[in-house]
């Protein structure tokens, strides 16, 4: 029945020549029965010649003169617009006829199709106007599993969490940036004000200082000056100040400058250290220092030296062994500020022939070389070894090659004094006492170490504590003569001392610089 249907549409529909428009309208004179398969077939033939109408048309609304066959034509708009499948029992037909497209029936065509819309087969998908890139990640998103998601969430966080940690390194490293920049500064401040330049030579002696910083956040409280005196003396200053940084600074330049002031207005290196420590005692503001003030007298080679809490040069000849020169240490000062007595004790060293005179802190001998102390015997040994010619840098630079730490700032003045082989010999010892020094055993230790005789030693006490308690202090001085028994003299002290504010602190005070 379907076949016969078909053939009278194809009948009915006259034959048309191929140059020649075709008119789509149906014949008046068609059959009834035919009407429901004409609109089908007319329908159908709208879809397929659309796209045929605007492919046959050129820019301006003409016809295409190229003629395509009816048959490639309706494969392409089979293809390009896929129709929804026929209900039961009708038939479209595949004549070449209803497949030629001209403008009158793309007309049509819309016509028909806007007043019978064509619906998509049951199951197609609407073709999408997406870009390839999108279409293959939602395809690979689609296909990956549960647990690679949770992966890449994870590095997702760790991602993040490493650029917020690259954050905090960045502010750490500009903080870093600020404190190295504020460490210049104090570094820059010390050396200024503190550690001056000086010259190579003062009159026939030749001079180096030399300072190296420990490794810490800030720049320490070791200083040292060396200067010219009238007559052709010199004088030299090491101190150490406790604490480091900028609050250390204030107290190191005033020790500093105290000390070269007095030596400068003609005091004894021993009046100057009592007098600058009863004078700074207050002004220290809690902190204390320990220093050596000392003077070298080309003409008569005498080196005179006074320490307060600070260890003594290091006096080497230039004989062959290189000795030492043993000094005693015995009743030594106590530093600046302590709340004691400082100034007491003073020393005076003969320099007959070539000698070097190394002055340093205490940063030096407190380096480690293992679990020991490097002590002032490897850095006798050290200097001796470098020779004549030695500076106080290189000195530093063979310590820190010595040691395997060093925890405090290092510094040392080097004096290079010209002459002959006779090697330096202590020639004087002077300590004050009072009432009660002068029976005490500290005192009994000193003359000890001085030479003196048990039995020589009680009876000097006793003349020392008399003289004492008729005039309230008194100088007890011993010479060295050839024969290597000391002269021993006392003498009323010219100074008045000045008791100490905090002399109450003395009794727990806990000393670390």
């Amino acid at each position: 029945m379907a076949k016969g249907k078909a053939g009278k549409i194809e009948a009915a529909r006259p034959a048309t020549p191929a140059s020649e428009p075709v008119s789509t309208a149906t014949p008046s004179v068609a059959p009834a029965s035919t009407s429901v398969t004409t609109a089908v077939a007319a329908s159908a033939t709208a879809v397929v010649a659309a796209p045929l109408a605007r492919g046959a048309l050129g820019t301006g609304g003409a016809p295409s003169i190229a003629s395509r066959s009816p048959r490639s034509a309706g494969a392409k708009a089979s293809r390009r617009a896929p129709l929804r499948s026929a209900p039961r029992g009708s038939t479209i037909p595949a004549s070449p006829a209803l497949m030629s497209a001209t403008p009158s029936s793309g007309l049509a065509s819309r016509t028909s199709s806007s007043s019978h819309p064509v619906r998509l087969a049951k199951g197609a998908a609407p073709a999408l106007s997406s870009s390839p890139l999108v279409t293959t990640i939602t395809r690979i998103v689609g296909v990956v599993p549960t647990p690679i998601r949770v992966l890449i969430g994870a590095l997702v966080a760790l991602a993040l969490a490493m650029a917020a940690r690259s954050r905090l390194t960045a502010r750490r490293a500009r903080r870093a940036e600020q404190q190295r920049r504020e460490l210049l500064e104090d570094v820059g401040l010390l050396q200024a004000a503190l550690l001056p330049v000086t010259p190579a030579r003062l009159g026939p002696v030749g001079t180096s200082t030399a300072y190296r910083p420990a490794a810490g956040p800030a720049a320490g409280g070791d200083f040292y000056d060396v200067f010219a005196l009238e007559d052709g003396k010199l004088a030299v200053i090491v101190g150490d100040v406790s604490g480091h940084g900028r609050k250390a600074l204030p107290h190191t330049a005033l020790l500093r400058f105290t000390l070269r002031a007095y030596l400068e207005a003609g005091l004894s290196p021993r009046d100057a250290v009592q007098t600058a420590g009863t004078v700074l005692e207050r002004q220290l503001g809690g902190s204390f220092a320990t220093v050596v003030a000392a003077t070298y007298h080309p003409r008569e080679r005498r080196l005179i030296y006074a320490s307060a809490g600070h260890p003594p040069p290091i006096v080497l000849g230039g004989g062959s062994p290189a000795e030492p020169l043993e000094p005693v240490t015995a009743s030594s000062s106590p530093p600046i500020g302590v709340g004691r007595p400082t100034g007491i004790r003073q020393s005076i060293v003969s320099v007959p022939g070539r000698a070097q005179i190394c002055f340093f802190t205490d940063g030096v001998t407190e380096a480690r070389v293992g679990g020991e102390l490097y002590g002032a015997q490897r850095l006798g040994s050290a200097l001796g070894e470098l020779g004549p010619q030695a500076t106080a840098a290189e000195l530093l630079e063979r310590v820190a090659q010595s040691t395997d730490a060093r925890p405090d700032d290092m510094a040392a003045c080097l004096l290079q004094v010209e002459g002959g082989d006779a090697p330096p010999s202590a020639l004087e010892e002077e300590l004050e006492l009072d009432r009660d020094e002068a029976s005490s055993e500290r005192t009994e230790r000193f003359l000890a170490a001085c030479g003196v005789a048990p039995e020589d030693a009680a009876q000097i006490m006793r003349a020392a504590r008399d003289a004492a308690e008729r005039s309230g202090s008194v100088l007890l001085e011993l010479r060295h003569g050839p024969g290597g028994s000391p002269e021993v003299s006392l003498r009323q002290h010219n100074l008045t001392y000045l008791p100490a504010r905090h002399a109450a602190r003395q009794a727990d005070l806990r000393m670390s610089i």
